[in-house]
């Protein structure tokens, strides 16, 4: 399932294998001068590549190497030529086969193994200036893309939620409040993140955000000095554990979450 919005110069992709653009289920990608940010799962591969075919595309930048951000890179690189960008740490990781959970295999299916390019500091189109942005929080390999001019911030899964409860074991929430710092001071004006819809003038929704990890993180890090486990900060906070960790193989839940805050450099 594909749905489109265009947001000034920027074409929204929302990518999805259900008819019914289920919460959680979508990504997406961007088209801009004809770059594409990110690729989407491989089961919307067929209907993304038939959806650019009279498209101008010369690049693809993946923000990170996870499944549901890589899965048309090699059918767009077979049909149209394209070069393929990532940060340096995920080239290796595209390029092999992908290890997938089952919510993963059920929900974004197996990307093909795609050979992406090391990203440098910047890269330019016809029209723009990209700049990329560090942001490792979410994985080491995550980036984002700004271009100043314009202020369009894309934010690849950096930004997952107004007030997140879960998380997977390999994030860290402190390295990510520091991203979302990071990309605040920016002063974007779009923001572009993959999961979720485009935010215009985002300063006050990353202000919450940042406060509300900040106030979260430092509960957590209160009751663990009290002596409560994580399972039990997870009661304490939460009242019970989130059903997505059954979904997802305790892949994302919120004692991951709590973990995250607890394992993290606290700043």
């Amino acid at each position: 399932m594909i749905a489109t919005k265009l947001f000034e110069e920027v074409l929204q992709i929302k990518l999805s294998r259900y008819a019914e653009l289920i919460p959680g289920t979508v990504v997406s990608a961007y088209w801009v001068d004809d770059l594409l940010i990110d690729s989407g799962p491989a089961h919307t591969t067929e209907e993304l590549t038939e959806f650019l075919k009279d498209k101008s595309i010369t690049a693809v930048v993946n923000t990170h190497h996870h499944e549901d951000h890589i899965g048309a890179n090699e059918y767009l690189r077979q049909r149209f030529g394209v070069d393929l960008y990532a940060h340096p740490l995920a080239v290796e990781k595209i390029n092999r086969p992908a290890s997938l959970y089952p919510y993963q295999e059920e929900v974004w299916g197996y990307p093909l193994p795609s050979r992406v390019n090391p990203l440098k500091d910047s890269i330019t189109t016809n029209k723009f200036h990209w700049e990329v942005i560090p942001t490792p929080g979410h994985d080491r390999d995550h980036i984002c893309l700004f271009e100043a001019q314009q202020g369009w911030l894309f934010s690849g899964d950096l930004v997952v939620g107004r007030k997140p409860v879960v998380c997977r074991p390999m994030d860290d929430q402190w390295q990510i409040l520091a991203d979302l710092k990071t990309i605040r001071a920016l002063k974007p004006r779009f923001l572009f993140p993959a999961p979720g819809e485009v935010v215009v003038e985002p300063g006050v929704m990353l202000d919450q955000l940042i406060n509300h990890l900040e106030e979260l993180g430092g509960r957590i890090d209160t009751l663990h000095k009290q002596g409560l486990e994580p399972a039990a900060i997870v009661k304490e906070i939460f009242g019970r554990e989130n059903p997505m960790a059954e979904r997802t193989q305790n892949q994302f839940s919120s004692e991951n979450l709590v973990r995250s805050f607890l394992k993290g450099n606290h700043p």
